[in-house]
């Protein structure tokens, strides 16, 4: 809301939110921060499979979610949350219901609509292991390596390679509802024009007008 100043919230792996307070506190007594006006940030743990709200929009909930890495890591999606009238009661009048409000029928259904998926550092098999993550307006997601024969190097490395999204897109065809896919995280080996070309080239022409780099 315009106007009103409120503290950050970092929504953190559970996982991690105790280790990363901690690494916080010694950097910033590091920093000089004096002991006795140091003050934590504002931290909500968050757990994959469970939908979580945020703090300054009800409207808004996150769902975290287990991606592949070399290391425990998680992506997420962001969902806009709102109820909708049920079915059997659209056509209905304003009389009847309010009404069914006072017969104490729930004449209403929760909804929640994807907006942006951000998968994080990954695997690339991670897209089909979490395969909703095209159903949200946005998905942001890795693509570290590009070349041909860097294919076993990503997976060691554990990060994605542009076959990877490649092999999503044509695996999942007419699924996808994502209207951008941003493709992020490129190896600082690659010049943009490679970048750029590369992607031209292997990603499937039903979906170039969807698919950016993000440089």
């Amino acid at each position: 809301m315009m106007g009103v100043e409120r503290d950050s919230v970092y929504y953190i792996p559970e996982f991690v939110s105790e280790n990363a307070k901690a690494w916080i506190r010694a950097e910033a007594l590091f920093e000089g921060v004096n002991e006795t006006k140091f003050r934590y940030p504002e931290i909500e743990p968050v757990t994959a499979g469970e939908l979580q709200f945020l703090r300054y929009r009800k409207d808004l909930a996150l769902e975290a979610f287990e991606v592949k890495h070399s290391i425990p890591t998680m992506g997420g999606t962001l969902y806009f949350y709102k109820k909708k009238l049920k079915d059997e009661f659209l056509g209905k009048n304003a009389t009847e219901i309010i009404e069914l409000r006072k017969n104490g029928v729930e004449i209403t259904r929760e909804v929640y609509e994807p907006l942006i998926s951000f998968m994080g550092d990954c695997l690339g098999e991670s897209l089909l292991d979490n395969s909703r993550v095209f159903q949200s307006k946005v998905l942001i997601t890795e693509c570290t390596f590009l070349d041909d024969g860097e294919e076993a190097m990503s997976k060691k490395k554990g990060h994605s390679h542009l076959k990877d999204i490649v092999n999503a897109l044509n695996e999942l065809g007419d699924e996808i509802k994502c209207e951008k896919i941003i493709l992020s995280h490129f190896s600082m080996k690659y010049s943009e024009r490679h970048i750029r070309d590369a992607i031209d080239k292997a990603i499937p022409e039903k979906f170039k007008e969807k698919v950016i780099a993000f440089i």
